[in-house]
């Protein structure tokens, strides 16, 4: 399976360069330049979101099998209700969820605040790029 982090496709790939700069020739500096793909940082971002999508539905499915295995231990004690919790492993097992809860919404806070953060990058570099290439057009030489 492939993800936006593996090695760069040659196809439909639009790459951003900073200052424009052919790398052979020309100009003092060291070597090329910064070569941005900002198609990949887009993907990169989309495909936190899903993950984090993912991650939700995941959370949702680990609550109602704890819920539901704490149930089923209650219901097998010897007196009282089944959601009276009388097994202290059923107990244990909703405040495990409990903490599966509280770090699930971590990581999808931090899956949320990467994405932001790639397609912000995404948009600067895309800018920056623009800037770039309407200052150099701007310039005038004796030349034409």
């Amino acid at each position: 399976m492939s993800t936006p982090f593996d090695a760069p496709q040659q196809s439909g790939s639009t790459q951003t360069r900073l200052n424009s700069v052919p790398t052979e020739g020309g100009g003092g500096g060291g070597g090329g330049g910064t070569n941005v793909d900002t198609q990949r940082l887009d993907e990169a971002a989309n495909a936190l979101v899903e993950l984090r999508g993912d991650t939700e539905n995941v959370d949702n499915g680990a609550d109602d099998d704890c819920l539901s295995a704490s149930r089923g231990l209650n219901k097998h004690s010897a007196g009282g209700m089944a959601e009276a919790g009388s097994w202290a492993t059923a107990g244990s097992l909703v405040t495990m969820d409990v903490r599966w809860g509280s770090q699930v919404i971590n990581l999808k806070s931090l899956l949320q605040d990467i994405s932001d953060k790639l397609h912000t990058t995404s948009g600067h570099y895309t800018s920056t790029e623009q800037e770039e290439q309407a200052r150099q057009r701007s310039i005038s030489t004796p030349f034409g």
